[in-house]
């Protein structure tokens, strides 16, 4: 199980990660944060909570990161990259090129709208799990703090969860065929 997340903003426009989200990173074999951290004690804090943490800068990030990362996962190849200078913001179009031409990826793991989504365009996927805090920024306003959990399970699920009333609710689940996607 991959647990991804997004745009933390802690600890200028947020106090913390909730600490529902925090227990499914430790339970998770795999934790990505797809940028806007803030600070290094944050992505130090949740690199110790995950023991297996990819992370990506975001343009609200004043530390050293990569500016986008790689993996495989089941047979998958993964992409993870903020989405910073992407106009409009979350531009499908471009976040597939992105995909395609500078990652060479099936699935692009991203952030910076604040907006949770999960689609397939142009055989790729393209996940963004909106922000764990659920701060607003940008083209976005204040929503429930939101995130993903990507499963692997006959095939490739996701699940899209919301906090309510410090309640975890899978809003929505979307299962993808990947038999076209993997080479």
């Amino acid at each position: 199980m991959i647990a991804l997340i997004s745009d933390s903003h802690v600890p200028n426009r947020s106090p913390g990660i909730p600490e529902q989200f925090k227990g499914l990173v430790e339970k998770a074999d795999l934790t990505v944060h797809c940028g806007d951290f803030e600070t290094k004690q944050v992505y130090e804090r949740l690199d110790n909570k995950s023991g297996n943490l990819v992370a990506v800068k975001g343009n609200c990030d004043r530390f050293e990161l990569p500016n986008s990362e790689t993996f495989e996962e089941n047979g998958l190849s993964f992409g993870v990259y903020h989405g910073t200078g992407i106009s409009p913001r979350g531009d499908h179009d471009t976040l597939v090129k992105i995909a395609e031409e500078d990652l060479d990826v099936d699935v692009l793991l991203n952030g910076h709208t604040h907006q949770q989504e999960a689609v397939e365009k142009d055989g790729k996927i393209l996940l963004n799990p909106g922000s764990c805090t659920g701060v607003g920024g940008g083209s976005s306003t204040r929503k429930s703090p939101r995130m993903m959990l990507l499963k692997f399970d006959n095939g490739f699920k996701v699940e899209l969860l919301k906090l309510v009333d410090k309640e975890i609710v899978v809003e929505k689940q979307k299962n993808f065929d990947i038999k076209g996607l993997t080479n």
